[in-house]
């Protein structure tokens, strides 16, 4: 059974501790479910048994398949995916933990590691990004459990390759295009003028990405960044949440798809 141990100098691993509310029967529920993880996450599959299979959906990206390795209810949930990389037959598995301790008062400490439990060396490059995207999910997490407890989830992504820049340069054109450069936690924003209509609060925001918890055009949390990715790449990604959702998402996708292509010349979308 896999467990991460912290003094294995052999590890590579991506490790994040977060709060968020609830009790731990309810945040188990959002990390080791189906329908829990493709809450703050992406859409996912799960047998819920030590054994079962766990499916993973990351859009252009693919589908990654794994086997749920500890299933502990309410507390320790974890998995390996060995293909990960079908260009690397000799890769270590990549391995992913998720911890859930309760703090009393209907909060939850989640700590979630994820890499190369073991044998890690050399593999270093490939935990490239991985930092930036857990810190990304467990504060949708959070959010999800915050705002939206219990309630279906839609997801929306939007990504796209950018030719002849970097990440950082990127987001220097993606965000001031949309009125969110220099933009902080806690600013109202209301996205009209050519944009797809959106209303929000800053959440979180940094140099290459800006997340938002939204009101219009259906509540949830949206997320504006570029990163890189086997080059650079711009992606908008929204988790909606409640009836209605699904819908949302097939008609904003491609509102955002051609506002890209019209404000970013090079922008190539990925499908």
């Amino acid at each position: 059974m896999t467990r991460y141990d912290p003094d294995d100098p052999s590890a590579r691993v991506s490790a994040h501790v977060t709060e968020v509310p609830g009790e731990p029967e309810e945040v188990w529920r959002a990390i080791a479910t189906g329908p829990g993880i493709s809450t703050w996450f992406v859409p996912a599959e799960v047998e819920e048994r030590e054994g079962g299979r766990i499916v993973t959906h990351h859009g252009p990206f693919g589908t990654s398949a794994g086997v749920v390795t500890a299933w502990e209810p309410p507390h320790r949930f974890a998995y390996e995916e060995r293909d990960w990389d079908p260009d690397a037959p000799d890769a270590p598995p990549w391995a992913t933990e998720l911890l859930v301790e309760s703090r009393g008062g209907g909060t939850c400490v989640v700590r979630l590691v994820s890499g190369f439990f073991t044998g890690g060396e050399g593999w270093e490059e490939q935990l490239e990004g991985t930092d930036e995207g857990w810190r990304g999910a467990l504060r949708t997490l959070r959010l999800a459990l915050t705002h939206f407890p219990g309630l279906p989830v839609a997801s929306m992504e939007v990504f796209g390759s950018l030719t002849g820049r970097s990440a950082d340069d990127a987001a220097g054109e993606l965000l001031p295009a949309l009125g969110l450069a220099g933009a902080s936690p806690g600013d109202r924003v209301d996205l009209d003028g050519g944009a797809p209509p959106t209303t929000g609060t800053v959440v979180d925001a940094g140099p290459r990405g800006v997340t938002l918890h939204v009101e219009r055009p259906h509540p949830g949390v949206l997320e504006v960044a570029a990163f890189s990715h086997g080059g650079t790449t711009v992606a908008v990604r929204a988790h909606l949440f409640g009836a209605g959702g699904t819908e949302a998402a097939a008609r904003e996708a491609p509102r955002w798809t051609a506002w890209l292509g019209e404000h970013l010349p090079g922008f190539s979308p990925l499908t």
